[in-house]
């Protein structure tokens, strides 16, 4: 069995002549470009749904493909029933949807063109919070292999912090692009050091980014 594709944060996206296309696989999703009669034609399909753009571009820049967080601050719901016994801790990864964006690179700046959030990737709005972004994941107990699916792996480390049993409904993350890394051909946040206090969860600086590995 041919092992997933290396997940890299940037593609290029070279324009191509007439007839013919550029083609990038995500997972289970595909960019396609074509020329067409006086532009561009760009389309992406997930598989089930498909969406398609026209674009009109100048002569001095060059297009790309990037990988990049999500806007607004995650709720990652995980799937098993997450318990910690009073002072436990409990260590895994969670993985979270990473943005397909289409950018337009020209004179030294990189402008958004298009954003292409994933299915799984819900948008809601929190009265306290704002915007916020809702997605689901496994816990991990370990690495999980790549997948070629544009998502990035978070090492967390989980206390209760409290006397009560705590069963979190879901794991608070803020995922930033400039921390994202290639790593063993998939795409890594920083590590996390969550503590679960009579207000909730919160995020204590990480030790070291050896956590990844472990």
């Amino acid at each position: 069995m041919d092992s997933p594709p290396v997940l890299p944060l940037v593609v290029a996206l070279p324009r191509p002549a007439r007839a013919s296309s550029t083609r990038v696989h995500l997972g289970a999703s595909e960019l396609v470009l074509e020329a067409t009669r006086g532009g561009h034609s760009l389309m992406w399909s997930d598989g089930r749904e498909a969406r398609r753009f026209s674009l009109g571009l100048a002569n001095d820049g060059e297009l790309a493909l990037e990988l990049r967080a999500p806007k607004w601050p995650l709720r990652v719901v995980v799937r098993e029933v997450l318990a910690l016994a009073p002072r436990g801790r409990i260590r895994g990864y969670v993985q979270v949807p990473l943005v397909p964006t289409v950018t337009w690179n020209a004179a030294g700046e990189t402008r958004v063109l298009i954003e292409l959030p994933p299915r799984d990737l819900g948008v809601e709005w929190d009265e306290h919070e704002g915007s916020l972004c809702r997605c689901t994941s496994p816990w991990h107990a370990r690495v999980p292999m790549r997948s070629g699916e544009p998502r990035a792996v978070v090492p967390l480390h989980v206390r209760n912090a409290t006397a009560e049993v705590a069963c979190p409904s879901h794991v608070p993350l803020r995922v930033v692009d400039e921390e994202l890394v290639e790593l063993r051909g998939s795409i890594v946040g920083r590590p996390r050091r969550l503590v679960w206090t009579q207000g909730g969860f919160e995020d204590l600086p990480a030790r070291t980014g050896a956590e990844i590995a472990q």
